[in-house]
Order: C-alpha cells, then sequence, then structure tokens
C-alpha cells in the first residue's frame, strides 16, 4: 500500500493538472479536447439524462392534479329513426314519436397524492439523485482519461519532432565528417574504406528518418481525434520546440489523494444509489396512503328539454396494505440487498485498483527520471569523447574506426535522451490521471 506523507503539500488546482507542465499549446488543446471530444460530449449527455430522470422521482412527492371534460351527443330510434309506441284506449293505433336526441356535458379535476410516510418516492429521489451524482462523477472521469490521453499523444508528437531534430542534427555533423573525410582520402589521410564507412553510416542515419517522421504524423492524426479538430492535421509543425518541463515529485503519495478519483466518487455514488432503493423496498412492506379527491358538475339535454346539472365533489384516503403477494415484496428486497452488497465490493474493487495505478505510474515515473539524469551524463562524456576522438582523427593520432564508434555512441545517447524524455512525461500523465490531478511535494 501507499505510505502517507505527513510533511507535503497538494496542488493547488487539481483540476487544471495539465498548467504544471507550463506549455501553453497542451493546456489549449486539453481544454479544447474536455469540450468537444466527442466521449466526453456523450457523458454530458448522460448525464443530462440522469438529472431528468431525478426530476421525473422528484414529481412522485408531488401532487398529481388533473382535469377532464367531455361532451358526449346521443340519437336514438326505430325503423328508419321512428320510435312507434301503441297507444291504449279504445281508439287505438300507433303514436308516432320523432327520433329523440340526448346531450351530456361534464366538467371536472382529479387530484392524487400518495402521503409517503415510510418514504418509498422520497427513498426513490435519493436513488436518482445519487444515479445523477454517479454520471457526473463518470463524466469527470471521462474528461480526466481524455485529457491524459490528450497529454500523452501531445508528448509522443513533440517527442517524434525532438527525434527527428536529433537525427537532422547528426545528420549534418555526419555529412561534414563525410566531407572531411573524403578530403583526407583525396590527400592520402585515410582510406577509401573509412570513406565508404562514413557514407554508410550516413545513409543508415538518412533511413530512419521517414519512419520518425510518419510516427510524427500518427500523433498529430491521435490528437486530432481526440480534440476533435480535423485541422490540426493540416498544421504545420512548431518552429521552435521546447521541452515542458518536468514535474517533480515527492517522496510518497498520500492515499486521501485517491478518494477524489471521480471513477472511486462514482462508485461511492452507486453504494448510496443501492442503499435508497433498498429502503424503497423495505418500505414496500408498509401501508401505503393515497388521499384522493374530485369535484366536478354534469348536465344533461333530452331532445331540447334540459334536465338540469349538478355538481360534484368528493375527497378521502384510500389505504394500500400489502397481505399476501405470493413473497414478491420479500424477494424485491433480498434482491436490492444483494446489489448494495455487490456496489460495496465494487468501490473497495476500485480503490484497489486505483492504489495499484498510483503505485504503477509513480514507480514508473521515478524510474524514467533516474534514467534520464544518468543518460545525461552518460551524453555529456560522449559528446566529449567524440570531439576529442575528431582531434586525434585530424591530427593522424587516432584511426577513424574511434571516430566512428564515438559517433555512434553519441547518436543513440541523443535518441536514448529524446526517448527517455518523451517517456518520463507520458508517465506524469499517467501519475496526474492515477491521482486525478496532482500528488504530494515534500517541502
Amino acid at each position: 500500500m501507499i505510505e502517507l506523507l505527513l510533511v507535503c503539500t497538494l496542488l493547488a488546482d487539481p483540476s487544471e493538472w495539465w498548467e504544471n507542465y507550463g506549455d501553453p499549446v497542451l493546456a489549449d488543446l486539453i481544454k479544447r479536447a474536455t469540450v468537444l471530444n466527442l466521449e466526453v460530449r456523450k457523458a454530458l449527455a448522460r448525464v443530462a439524462e440522469s438529472r431528468a430522470l431525478a426530476g421525473q422521482s422528484r414529481a412522485a412527492l408531488a401532487p398529481l392534479v388533473s382535469f377532464n371534460a367531455s361532451a358526449q351527443q346521443l340519437r336514438g330510434g326505430f325503423q328508419n329513426g321512428i320510435i312507434r309506441i301503441p297507444q291504449s284506449g279504445p281508439g287505438g293505433g300507433p303514436t308516432l314519436i320523432a327520433p329523440f336526441e340526448t346531450g351530456l356535458l361534464s366538467t371536472g379535476g382529479e387530484m392524487r397524492w400518495e402521503l409517503s410516510f415510510w418514504g418509498p418516492n422520497a427513498r426513490q429521489l435519493d436513488a436518482a439523485r445519487a444515479d445523477a451524482l454517479a454520471a457526473e462523477e463518470s463524466a469527470d472521469e471521462v474528461r480526466l482519461i481524455v485529457a491524459a490521453e490528450v497529454a500523452r499523444a501531445y508528448f509522443e508528437w513533440r517527442g517524434a519532432h525532438q527525434q527527428l531534430e536529433v537525427l537532422e542534427r547528426n545528420r549534418r555533423r555526419q555529412a561534414d565528417l563525410l566531407e572531411l573525410t573524403r578530403q583526407r582520402a583525396l590527400a592520402g589521410l585515410a582510406t577509401q574504406l573509412d570513406v565508404e564507412l562514413q557514407a554508410s553510416l550516413l545513409a543508415a542515419l538518412e533511413a530512419a528518418m521517414p519512419r520518425r517522421e510518419s510516427l510524427r504524423q500518427i500523433q498529430l492524426h491521435r490528437l486530432a481525434v481526440l480534440v476533435g479538430d480535423r485541422s490540426l492535421v493540416d498544421k504545420p509543425p512548431p518552429d521552435e520546440f521546447r521541452p515542458p518541463a518536468m514535474p517533480p515529485v515527492g517522496g510518497g503519495i498520500d492515499s486521501v489523494l485517491l478518494l477524489r478519483r471521480p471513477d472511486v466518487r462514482a462508485a461511492h455514488a452507486r453504494i448510496l444509489a443501492a442503499a435508497a432503493r433498498l429502503k424503497a423496498a423495505r418500505s414496500d412492506l408498509y401501508p401505503r396512503v393515497i388521499l384522493t379527491g374530485l369535484s366536478g358538475r354534469q348536465a344533461t339535454n333530452l331532445s331540447g328539454l334540459s334536465l338540469g346539472g349538478g355538481n360534484l365533489f368528493g375527497i378521502g384516503p384510500q389505504l394500500l396494505l400489502p397481505i399476501f403477494t405470493g413473497g414478491r415484496l420479500r424477494a424485491n428486497i433480498a434482491a436490492h440487498d444483494a446489489r448494495l452488497e455487490a456496489a460495496k465490493l465494487e468501490y473497495e474493487q476500485e480503490l484497489l485498483a486505483a492504489f495499484r495505478e498510483a503505485e504503477d505510474a509513480i514507480a514508473a515515473y521515478r524510474a524514467e527520471l533516474a534514467r534520464l539524469a544518468r543518460l545525461g551524463d552518460a551524453s555529456a562524456a560522449a559528446h566529449s569523447a567524440l570531439a576529442l576522438a575528431r582531434d586525434l582523427y585530424q591530427a593522424g593520432l587516432g584511426d577513424f574506426l574511434g571516430v566512428l564508434d564515438a559517433e555512434r555512441t553519441v547518436l543513440e545517447l541523443d535518441q536514448a535522451i529524446a526517448e527517455t524524455r518523451t517517456s518520463a512525461l507520458v508517465q506524469s500523465a499517467h501519475l496526474f490521471k492515477a491521482l486525478a490531478g496532482g500528488w504530494p511535494t515534500v517541502k
């Protein structure tokens, strides 16, 4: 486990951890990506959905009031619309009555309000709010991942650009040495073998440049996708490469920092949601009281004869008490209890994964920093050895193979430094992601 640091200070604003690199281009790319990236926008859409569902659950606590109105026109009769009713009496014979029409008109309102004494609806609202919180934390996690991926692609893009600069610098040096070797061969001070060896070394170096250029283009394409801006592909590389600052790291990591990770906070929110739903399931065992009411007016008209109208009004409670449900309610409680236990286990798993990720990231970052420091010392010594080998060769006191070996060593170390610096920056971005924006530094 990660040990706590007693003497440490936290970064002032971990939400903008990329500012620690002091690179305005990187900061601009990350800020654009956290707004334009498609994964971020999808996560924000899920947040909007969860908030809307929370609003839907909130509505269950309020009374439901509705208004209704209806109008009906009825027409009756037999035998082509004529009603024949026999007339009683000695005269006999039917009496013809014209078809009748009846008009019905009713208006009214209805109210329904569940009095949540045991809080089932309130617990459902708590669960919906926790779901919304989990969605918000998940959106923050997506932003953090996208920001770290943008930083990684940017560092690798700049690293490939720096590799090209190293190759170009060594190519010019190799070309100068080849010209010098040819002049010495014409003067009889070097052999044709020396010329061919130097020419082959220069050709091999030039052959490596197209591959580095393709790697640079690949990372640029990746950046364009992450930022959501295809125009990045058409932009020329910067004229001057200024390496980003290497963030310092202290002697350890405060484990409390892991609790601010969005994935950990989202897992905690899911525990709250599961606990609220369990309480709601248990409240189904208790009676439910529903207050209902209605009011309105009805009027009837029969064949032009008004029969009058009347007002309606009623209000009263309704009691619902589950007596026998075949074990459905108990089974529902058991299911929600199991979901709560699973949410707790998921939270513990997220914490353990966060510890491992942070430990791995800081170990890798420290290793790259240590390697970079030693490569710097080796490069300084190699450049001194190259200068000495060339001086001895020009003075006729050394052979050409010594110069070639020194050239290869310098090239390898320069490339290793560029690669290690890129790797260290990438690992620092991983560490920022693992700690959700920063780590303690020793005072």
